[in-house]
This record gives C-alpha cells, sequence and structure tokens, in this order.
C-alpha cells in the first residue's frame, strides 16, 4: 500500500512550509483516530484529502484541503455534529468546516472531539452500507500525474547540481592552461 504522506508531499511542494506541515499534521490526527481508514488524495484547484471507510468519496466523513495559504479540516456530516463551541464554520446543508492555522489547533480538544464524532459517523454509514473495507490510498489521475512530475522535476534538479559543478572545474582548468600558453 502507497503511504499518502509520500504522495501528498510532492503535491504539496508549491505550497509554504507552513500549509504543507499544517495539512500532513492534520491527515495525521485523522488517521490515528481512525485506524484503517481509506484516504482518496486528488488535485484540483486545492490539494485534498478525503477520508472512508468505504472506499468511495460518497461515504467520506472527513476532508482535509490544502489552500494556497491556509487548510481546512472539513466535516461532510458537519451540520449534524455537537459543536459547543462553535468551532465549526459554513452554511451549507451538510458540509461545515474548521480553518487550521497550526498544527497546535490539533491539540485542542474541542477539535479532537468533533474528529471523533466525524469517525463514529463515518463508521455508521460505512455500516449502513458495504462495511467497513481494508485501508487503502487511492490517487486520483490527476494527482498521481502531478506527483510523478514533482518527483521527476526533484531528481532533475539533484542530478543537474553536480554536472554544473564539474563543467565548472572543467572550464577553470581549460582558463588555467590558456593563461599557462601565454
Amino acid at each position: 500500500m502507497e503511504d499518502p504522506e509520500s504522495v501528498l508531499r510532492p503535491l504539496l511542494a508549491g505550497h509554504p512550509d507552513g500549509v504543507r506541515d499544517t495539512l500532513l499534521a492534520t491527515c495525521a490526527v485523522v488517521r490515528k483516530a481512525a485506524p484503517g481508514v481509506t484516504e482518496l488524495i486528488f488535485l484540483s484547484y486545492v490539494v485534498g484529502d478525503v477520508f472512508t471507510f468505504t472506499g468511495g468519496s460518497g461515504t467520506g466523513f472527513i476532508h482535509v484541503v490544502a489552500y494556497a495559504n491556509h487548510v481546512n479540516l472539513g466535516f461532510f456530516l458537519g451540520a449534524e455534529l455537537d459543536d459547543p463551541k462553535a468551532l465549526l464554520e459554513g452554511s451549507g446543508k451538510k458540509i461545515r468546516h474548521i480553518r487550521i492555522e497550526a498544527s497546535a489547533d490539533l491539540r485542542r480538544k474541542p477539535v479532537r472531539d468533533l474528529i471523533d464524532l466525524a469517525v463514529e459517523q463515518g463508521i455508521a454509514m460505512a455500516e449502513m452500507r458495504d462495511g467497513i473495507q481494508p485501508r487503502t490510498v487511492k490517487v486520483s489521475a490527476k494527482a498521481r500525474l502531478a506527483t510523478k512530475a514533482q518527483k521527476k522535476k526533484t531528481k532533475t534538479a539533484a542530478a543537474k547540481k553536480p554536472q554544473k559543478k564539474v563543467a565548472k572545474r572543467a572550464t577553470k582548468k581549460v582558463a588555467k592552461k590558456a593563461r599557462k600558453k601565454r
């Protein structure tokens, strides 16, 4: 099974370090709260990860999305969650989210409580449908292509660095020999 972080990191290469680190930390907290969860990693105008117990996006219970400068922790059935601290934002029929500014936000008990409640929703949805499926990581075609391109770009950049140094040394040697001949 593919490591979700190894897929997400290249997709987040163009994001600020804080956004990348916050998204990865948020996904790790969800994974810990929902052992055996399936992840559906996608790329559109955002980088996102949908968490489900059935393997289908229609039964997702949490999604984590990286925008250009922030991360949202979204709850597919957030309107149904007990939110005594009024952390959830949004006015849609079902979906609510919390803007996660930094990893420290994830240590707050009310945030953890909402994640735990959403995991319970996810389990209930899975049991009503096909049951909980074995853990997998699914990557959208667009995300897969972008990940490969970013990895290739990183390899190419790493391979070019030593070549530049070799070329500089060779140029210096030729110039030194030319000066000696004069």
